[in-house]
């Protein structure tokens, strides 16, 4: 089952459908043999098949719909905390994600009969870079500013589930489609810093992300559900689209 680790973090184009012609590209020629679907060690099987190739794959490949990842931008990441201590909402327009390609694969669990799919993965950091603006309060004080925006965070691990059916088409293979899938993550630290806050108070801003920082178990709580919407996106749209062009035979061959 190679395919679907190489694929995890793809952000790929419309799903194409076509009767006149129903594409059935082999896996790419860099992930090696695949993964048969009667292999009693069909788990290791695809992490040892997965894991080498995710640096590959952040290259891109357009053959398959495959950009690079590397930095990966995310249009719009809004984060609305609302404590006692920290009332705010924030917004990062075209962030830059960076840290996809040294993703670890770290387990899978694949049921054939089932129809069902759990992968696991480790980033030791995951990186956000891009422009801000915030408004809000923090304590007794107003907290506004827009500028350079950096949230790293840090010791992430996630695993995506996912339950899948099968079509037959015209040209007699048989191609796979998510019916519903989950995401669930846990992240063990995170850093940020917003640069300009308080039109460039540098006394204020400093103390401003000081305090942000010793509150980041607040702070990540929003940050989280913005960051695993945004990875679940990639991974549905991804697994959609190169359903398409390879058919399950080609991920699980029989023989």
């Amino acid at each position: 089952m190679a395919f679907f680790p190489i694929v995890a973090f793809i952000i790929c184009a419309t799903f194409i459908e076509s009767s006149a012609k129903v594409p059935a590209l082999p896996l790419p020629s860099y992930v090696g043999k695949a993964c048969k679907a009667n292999d009693p060690n069909l788990n290791e099987c695809v992490v040892r098949t997965g894991a080498p190739v995710i640096k590959r794959i952040a290259q891109g490949d357009p053959k398959y719909r495959i950009p690079r990842l590397e930095p990966l931008t995310i249009d719009q990441m809004r984060i609305a905390q609302g404590t006692r201590q920290v009332g705010m909402t924030m917004e990062c327009v075209q962030c830059q994600l960076y840290g996809l390609a040294d993703v670890n694969f770290t387990a899978a669990r694949v049921d054939l009969k089932r129809r069902h799919v759990e992968w696991d993965f480790h980033l030791d950091k995951l990186q956000f870079l891009g422009k801000y603006k915030v408004s809000g309060q923090v304590l007794i004080l107003p907290i506004t500013g827009d500028g350079d925006a950096n949230i790293t965070l840090f010791n992430v691990d996630f695993s995506f589930y996912y339950d899948y059916d099968l079509e037959r088409r015209e040209n007699g293979k048989h191609y796979f489609k998510i019916t519903n899938s989950t995401l669930l993550h846990n992240i063990g630290g995170m850093y940020i810093y917003l640069k300009n806050l308080f039109n460039g108070d540098k006394l204020l801003g400093e103390n401003m992300n000081h305090f942000l920082n010793e509150n980041w178990r607040d702070i990540v709580q929003e940050v989280a559900p913005a960051v695993a919407d945004a990875l679940a996106q990639v991974f549905r749209n991804t697994i959609g689209a190169m359903a398409d062009l390879v058919p399950f035979e080609y991920l699980f061959p029989s023989d």
